[in-house]
């Protein structure tokens, strides 16, 4: 595919792209030689990757931007970015690397995808000081992924964060929250001291990419020193009513309103169990956010109300995963793999995964990987309805330049064999941007029995505040059907989306990439 006119390819040209990825994805070895994968899934070959994908954005184009170490699984950003294009498989073609010539380390930067580009926005990051890492930058990068270039940009933030959130807002503006400014450091004989400070100051980017600080909003608890490390990707998302909701690392909950220089407020009855930084959480459903909390308890937190949110028992994983990942399936279920009890060592480590069903709130245990992946490592949906997971290390006890791919349950025969199962197929859906609240048309070369939607995912350190995920009704079953594009841009906002039918039979099409905006 032409990398310069990826946002305006033909249909034909979308569908060969499409049945490419379904032949070359699908035929990929997979581990299904028991019966049990139409209900645990299975997992594909480990495979090589040129660095640790700390970081992974999915892009519009099919493809995925990750970075996050150098050649050899070492901390930093700052020489090499990575493209993958799952329709070339996992061998070594169907990566590239290419050199960050920005003179940014994006080690633990924020990320979010750009709405009106598609483009990946990364802010922060790491710094050497006094030849010490783990201190933070301003600046300000975008990948474009139309030439593949990593850009730096003239304006920066006013203020140096490592580790920060990026939030995309509904206006397609973006909110940063949080991050470390300077690191802790006792001093020695030739390296002077240095006291660990904080960034609580959000900050707005505006479509035109300038700045603004949000300097009334100023708070410790929510994303600065306090509230169990609360500046370490806060877990924030923007609410049904336009505000930004924070869920805290303990047990607070905050919101956060952008008019004027900002206002912060506490929740004053939304108490969710004890949580950590370290534990994921993702909205699974329109102002539903799935949480795991510590001593192996699961919440959802509901935002959907005017007043404070409200928490309920999502019952109990199998265990404390401590840097594993949740990541929303196509189907809307959530897939959780990696972790371990015991934090980022290999004592309490599994390779185990487990499945939460929102309809019935249960849980239930599914296939096991073949590598531990614990902090920085990341999983992403794709377009075939798989799952990336890589990464972990930098450090590490183990350096996982690798990745498998885990195929859900949704995507095998029911009858207990292991084999996939034959898959729907797109043959037209919106071409053009659509606005919220409109009806399309999609055809599909079989009856569409489900339609379901998902904002493209961006996701690093066990966090991915991109993803939503929608079930569009429509009013019977036919190959061609009218649904309605999400509501609002609160519930929804701009960007790119995956556009996924569903047979009779449960199995999905490859997506189809949607602009609403």
């Amino acid at each position: 595919m032409n990398k310069k006119t990826f946002q305006f390819f033909s249909m034909k040209n979308y569908f060969n792209k499409a049945l490419i990825v379904a032949i070359i994805l699908l035929s990929s070895p997979v581990s299904a030689t028991n019966s049990t994968a139409h209900i645990q899934g299975a997992f594909g070959t480990l495979h090589n990757w040129p660095i640790i994908p700390i970081a992974m954005m999915l892009m519009p184009d099919g493809r995925v931007f990750a970075y996050g170490t150098n050649l050899t699984g070492l901390q930093g950003a700052k020489m090499y970015y990575t493209i993958w294009d799952p329709s070339l498989g996992t061998g070594n073609n169907a990566f590239t690397v290419l050199p960050n010539i920005t003179n940014t380390d994006i080690f633990c930067a924020g990320q979010s995808i750009i709405p009106a580009t598609g483009q990946a926005l990364i802010v922060g990051g790491d710094a050497l000081v006094n030849g010490l890492r783990n201190y933070a930058n301003s600046d300000v990068n975008i990948f474009d992924p139309a030439t593949d270039t990593l850009i730096r940009q003239s304006q920066q933030m006013a203020y140096k964060r490592w580790y920060a959130t990026t939030v995309a807002l509904p206006n397609g503006e973006h909110a940063i929250l949080g991050g470390r400014n300077d690191r802790f450091f006792a001093g020695n004989n030739t390296i002077p001291g240095t006291v660990a400070s904080y960034s609580p100051i959000p900050e707005l980017r505006r479509a035109d990419g300038s700045w603004h600080s949000l300097t009334t909003a100023v708070s410790d608890y929510a994303y600065g020193a306090l509230g169990a490390s609360s500046w370490y990707y806060p877990r924030a998302w923007v609410n049904p009513q336009g505000d930004i909701f924070i869920l805290g690392h303990y047990d607070a909950a905050f919101k956060l309103n952008l008019s004027g220089t900002g206002t912060i407020t506490k929740y004053q009855t939304t108490r969710p169990k004890a949580g950590r930084w370290e534990l994921p959480s993702v909205m699974f459903s329109p102002g539903k956010i799935l949480s795991l909390r510590r001593d192996k308890i699961a919440v959802v937190v509901d935002i959907n109300g005017t007043g404070d949110p409200t928490v309920t028992s999502a019952g109990t994983v199998s265990m404390e995963r401590l840097f594993g990942n949740a990541t929303v399936l196509a189907d809307g279920k959530v897939w959780v793999n990696g972790g371990s009890f015991s934090g980022n060592d290999l004592t309490g480590a599994t390779l185990t995964t487990e499945l939460w069903d929102p309809t019935t709130n249960t849980w239930i245990a599914t296939a096991n990987a073949a590598a531990v992946r614990l902090y920085h490592s990341a999983s992403l949906l794709l377009n075939d309805g798989s799952v990336m997971t890589g990464g972990g290390g930098a450090p590490g006890p183990i350096k996982q330049l690798n990745g498998e791919i885990y195929y859900p349950p949704y995507l095998f025969k029911k009858d207990g064999s292991g084999e996939l199962a034959p898959r729907p197929a797109i043959l037209d859906a919106p071409n053009n941007t659509i606005s919220w609240n409109q009806e399309f048309a999609i055809e599909a070369n079989e009856t569409i029995h489900r339609v379901t939607l998902l904002r493209l995912g961006a996701v690093t350190h066990n966090l991915d505040v991109e993803v939503r995920f929608f079930d569009l009704s429509f009013e019977q079953p036919n190959s061609i059907v009218t649904v309605k594009s999400p509501a609002t841009a609160n519930i929804a906002p701009p960007g790119y989306y995956q556009l996924f039918v569903w047979d009779s039979s449960g199995v999905p099409s490859i997506a189809k990439i949607i602009h609403i905006n």
